[in-house]
């Protein structure tokens, strides 16, 4: 095992603190979802959730876990186009970050 000084223990950066890293944030058209549940399931972080039953159904952002990590998995397969990603997910603290021309829409598969 390895061992590292106090000093590099303090450039590694936190997942779950929100002054190491900028969270991705997503909005939903509520308008356009039909609560198919494909996004739901293609989320690696299980930010996203179904609540109510049958008609009543609504997609939300899990509010004890806003940690979406922007990999747009919910873009790409929601057929609808009801989720956009309006943040990408960055590393802060010690780290410079990185500076991006802007997010952009994920390919778009059809099976």
């Amino acid at each position: 095992m390895a061992l590292i000084s106090f000093w590099e223990r303090m450039r590694i950066p936190s997942y779950d603190n929100p002054e190491h890293c900028l969270m991705g944030e997503l909005i939903i058209d509520h308008e356009k979802c039909n609560c198919c549940g494909l996004c739901v399931k293609a989320c690696p972080i299980h930010v996203l959730y179904l609540e109510g039953k049958s008609k009543d159904r609504k997609l939300l952002v899990n509010p004890h876990l806003q940690q979406c990590g922007a990999c747009n998995d919910c873009m790409a397969i929601c057929e609808q186009g009801a989720i956009k990603a309006v943040k990408g997910w960055d590393f802060l603290y010690r780290y410079k970050p990185v500076m991006r021309e802007g997010l952009e829409p994920p390919r778009i598969f059809k099976y």
